[in-house]
């Protein structure tokens, strides 16, 4: 109870500064540049905290790879940043998510370190209040937040926002509340950004239960606190993920009084959103959706086209916030820039378990001293196309040159000693099937169920679709995994004779904070 009290005290002194500072554009322009000319100093400060930290699994592994601060030191300032990590990833410093979420010891020869869920905490950072990730890639983590990095990731939507025709509209949420993280962080964000939340939809409701009553209370209290500093954050509406048509319907009259909204959710929520408006009949004219925790693709595109409304897409880990910001000039609709300020990115060729497939993942880490979790050479789990180009918008005028698009997880399928990419699936979901069958991108989803020694897949077609005849469907998903190579031709014979696939009428699952997935592995 002590250390609850503290961290409240901690989080109304934060929150009370925070809502006190009203930033503009010119300063979230400094603020940036700053981050940007003080990278490298800003990174070693990082790491001389964590040599300085003795239980930290970083300073073990440095160690291990024979690196002292001074060696690291000398990489940074000689060749900057990401050639540095280049060195040390190539030294065997790297960490793979399994490992950051503390579910596997971190083994190398010679090393071995059990971890936890808190053993990549920064020991720098102190954050004011604890929220928890949405678990979409599994076990929901525990995070602190921290005013400092709020301050930051501000300036850093704000400059977003500024570049994609966003900055100064009405602004609207369909986020959850606390214990979830991102709901209470863009409710804040927004007095940031000098649009006052106009609407705060959440997928779930404020609780009072044992485990979640803290969470409750801290909501209401910044709630509380914005109203008397004169910033008003509108009390979190219930609407359930079926529900989206009062979004639709919210959005459509906005957009008749010639005030169309800025809206920030997931793809897949805003899918649901202008799917509904199409049944409804609604003109979501002028509306911009704000999109990011799963793939943007050019399937979802289309269907915010089609209600009229256009997007900006980001990236984002809920761990560190803000990566990347929505490019106003895109190659691929999913394409941002990188906060370059604020992280650094390599990219490694990954042979994955199959020995066959090999892609270019995608390694992080953090570079600020108030990041809550340190990552270094951290394996997101991800691939994509990262390049340089003169794209000509608002956020390369910034200095932001580095742009990754296509960014897909590789996540796999592994029944029967089979492996096809989480990448594969996207595809499937959001193209091909509606394409044959009907629906759209949120209507299909793939789950591996182990049981015991057996494992199937099941393909989940919610009931919305229609009749379908189901071994047209199996059909259809073996033909397409078999085009993609010849390896995966031999992939899809196999769970073509063992009768690995079979098909579900029924709705694909979100997370609890309300992502679909396009794959899911289940262990019963």
């Amino acid at each position: 109870m002590l250390d609850d009290l503290r961290m409240f005290l901690r989080f109304a002194a934060g929150l009370r500064t925070f809502l006190d500072r009203k930033m503009t554009l010119e300063e979230a322009r400094r603020i940036h540049a700053d981050s940007f000319a003080q990278r490298s100093q800003s990174f070693l400060t990082l790491l001389r905290g964590v040599y300085g930290a003795a239980g930290n699994p970083y300073r073990a592994l440095l160690r291990w790879a024979g690196v002292e601060y001074g060696d690291l030191e000398r990489m940074v300032r000689q060749d900057g940043v990401e050639a540095a990590l280049e060195k040390l990833y190539d030294g065997g410093v790297h960490v793979s998510l399994e490992e950051f979420k503390g579910r596997r010891p971190l083994e190398r020869k010679g090393l071995y370190l059990q971890l936890r869920e808190g053993s990549f905490d920064n020991p720098l950072a102190r954050g004011a209040f604890e929220v928890r990730t949405g678990g979409s890639t599994g076990r929901a983590r525990r995070l602190a937040i921290d005013f400092e990095l709020m301050a930051y990731d501000a300036a850093c939507k704000m400059l977003n926002h500024s570049a994609n025709g966003a900055l100064g509209r009405p602004y609207a949420i369909w986020k959850a509340v606390p214990p979830g993280s991102s709901g209470l962080k863009n409710a804040l964000w927004s007095i940031q950004l000098g649009a006052p939340l106009a609407e705060w939809f959440s997928p779930t409701p404020i609780s009072w239960r044992p485990d979640m009553w803290k969470s409750a209370v801290f909501t209401y209290y910044a709630l509380a606190a914005a109203r008397w500093r004169g910033c008003s954050i509108p009390y979190p509406k219930h609407v359930p993920l079926d529900r989206a048509g009062e979004i639709a319907a919210w959005l459509a009259g906005k957009a008749r009084a010639s005030a169309p909204v800025v809206i920030s959710l997931s793809s897949s929520r805003a899918v649901r959103v202008c799917m509904a408006a199409k049944e409804m009949g609604l003109d979501l004219s002028g509306t911009v959706f704000r999109v990011g925790g799963e793939p943007f693709t050019a399937a979802k595109q289309r269907l915010i086209e089609e209600a009229g409304a256009r997007a900006f897409s980001g990236w984002a880990m809920a761990e560190c916030g803000p990566l990347a910001g929505g490019c106003a000039n895109p190659s691929a609709c999913d394409e941002v820039h990188l906060f370059l300020g604020k992280i650094a990115v390599i990219q490694r060729p990954k042979l994955l378990a199959d020995g066959q497939s090999r892609l270019d993942a995608l390694y992080l880490t953090t570079l600020l001293p108030s990041a809550p979790k340190i990552m270094l050479n951290l394996d997101t789990g991800d691939y994509g196309v990262l390049s340089q180009r003169d794209c000509g918008c608002g956020l390369q005028r910034e200095g932001l040159t580095v742009h990754l698009h296509t960014i897909r997880s590789y996540e796999k399928l592994t029944t029967g000693g089979m492996h096809f990419l989480g990448g594969e699936f996207v595809t499937l979901v959001e193209e091909v099937l509606p394409k044959a069958f009907g629906g759209s991108p949120i209507d299909y989803q793939f789950v591996e169920e182990e049981r015991g020694p057996e494992s199937k897949v099941r393909i989940l077609i919610s009931p919305r679709v229609g009749p379908v005849e189901e071994s047209k469907v199996v059909g259809k998903v073996l033909n397409y995994l078999a085009s993609r190579s010849r390896g995966d031709r031999s992939m899809a014979w196999h769970w073509q004779q063992s009768g690995t696939l079979s098909v579900s009428r029924e709705e694909p699952a979100a997370t609890k904070d309300g992502k679909i997935p396009h794959l899911r592995v289940v262990r019963l």
